[in-house]
């Protein structure tokens, strides 16, 4: 490694690209999914917490630098911290119902997402604007559907007419 700020900056930008697209995907597949808390862990939040993990991941590559290994090593991390965030859902699921089916899935897809694109899509980053775009455009998404969940809806009806006639006692 010769030491360039970019040759440095190279990792976190590609984890960042493949975390836009993880986060994406995973906040459309958050959508069906019935979440413990629709204020707290919406697509928003999945969205955020991908592209988090995403920075830390390529953190975590840069770090590794050029070692023979490096790319075992990530993915190895990457498959540790999945099965320390499932350790954490189930531990969550004591305590709020739904923690395990909501958030194991995402999981998933953040995790085995980044650990499989960063490598794939690290030509494409090399130039800045293309991570920064996908952020952008991953970060929109997410606050876009953030407030798209399965509440109820709170919608304000009529009861039927008979159940009016009998309150009235007619």
């Amino acid at each position: 490694m010769d030491g360039s700020r970019g040759e440095l900056r190279a990792p976190v930008r590609a984890a960042l690209l493949a975390g836009a697209i993880a986060s994406v995907a995973a906040a459309l597949v958050s959508l069906p999914l019935r979440s413990p808390h629709d204020g707290l862990l919406n697509a928003g939040s999945v969205t955020t917490g991908t592209l988090v993990l995403a920075f830390a991941a390529g953190h975590l590559r840069r770090a590794l630098g050029r070692r023979a290994n490096a790319g075992l090593l990530f993915a190895a991390a990457m498959g540790a911290g999945f099965l320390a965030w499932v350790g954490v859902a189930f531990a969550a699921e004591t305590q709020l119902t739904r923690v395990v089916s909501f958030t194991v899935p995402l999981a998933a897809i953040a995790f085995g997402g980044i650990a499989l694109l960063t490598p794939l899509v690290a030509p494409a980053a090399s130039r800045r604007w293309v991570a920064l775009g996908a952020v952008v455009v991953a970060v929109a998404v997410g606050a876009a559907l953030a407030g798209v969940g399965d509440a109820e809806s709170g919608r304000l009806e009529l009861p039927p007419r008979a159940a009016v006639w009998g309150m009235l006692g007619a």
